[in-house]
């Protein structure tokens, strides 16, 4: 795999190189953000075809409310590349860290990797986009609706729908180990944004259990394909949350 040499481009913003402090977090950390590039990630067709990887590093300004003013480029793959990672971290909710009392403005660093052969897998493990809604057109608007305000909701693309969502996880449901050596049970509780191409992004736990429950709640929602929500004719970004009821089976309870 041939890499191209890195291009540092210097900002005059000296918020960028300010030490000490986190006021702003991506939601769901890059974890959340690799699972949305699984899904979502267009890599361009020149650097797919040459095999160039590498890394894009961004300065995102986050403005004192959480929302994103610009996007940098710090150091450079190839322009393409460059314009797709910027495309991706638009995508990406920004919250408050824990412990920070007062809001303020912040140049916050992110990486956007690019990998031919980790993006061929990524292909062959993606949903086939078939139903009917994909053929509208996609908003550009990088609103985040809520469910209420949609002509159609947001749902997933299973027998049932909504309404079949908890049995339809409850049966693909993979116990995680530890949970069950420790004996943990309860409920996750998983908010994400559905995206206009039926990507999932910014899932993080809003309730969790432990014992790699979250793990596994976030690997059956990344499993399972989502129409989007429609408003005015067109597919548009909105909020979800999804409960998962992680319950001890009978032979293993204390």
């Amino acid at each position: 795999m041939r890499t191209l040499p890195a291009l540092t481009l210097m900002l005059t913003s000296t918020a960028l190189f300010a030490q000490g402090f986190e006021t702003w977090l991506p939601k769901g950390g890059q974890r959340a953000a690799d699972l949305f590039f699984a899904q979502e990630m267009r890599y361009p067709p020149a650097a797919y075809e040459a095999e160039i990887g590498g890394d894009v590093l961004l300065g995102v300004q986050v403005r004192n409310d959480g929302s994103v003013d610009t996007i940098r480029v710090l150091r450079s793959l190839t322009p393409e590349c460059d314009a797709e990672a910027i495309r991706l971290v638009r995508h990406i909710q920004w919250e408050v860290a824990k412990g920070v009392e007062e809001r303020r403005a912040e140049v916050r660093q992110f990486k956007v990797s690019f990998d031919p052969k980790r993006y061929k897998r990524w292909l062959k493990e993606r949903h086939a986009r078939t139903d009917s809604i994909f053929t509208l057109p996609a908003s550009r608007d990088m609103t985040v609706h809520g469910q209420r305000a949609m002509t159609t909701m947001a749902r997933p693309l299973i027998k049932g729908g909504m309404k079949a969502l908890p049995a339809y996880l409850a049966m693909e449901l993979k116990y995680p180990q530890q949970a069950l050596r420790y004996s943990l049970e309860g409920e996750v509780v998983i908010d994400f944004v559905v995206e206009p191409s039926g990507s999932l992004s910014n899932l993080h736990a809003v309730k969790d259990v432990g014992g790699g429950c979250t793990d596994e709640a976030l690997r059956l929602l990344q499993s399972t394909l989502w129409a989007p929500a429609v408003l005015n004719g067109e597919r548009v970004r909105s909020s979800m949350q999804v409960s998962i009821q992680f319950r001890l089976p009978k032979e293993v309870r204390p």
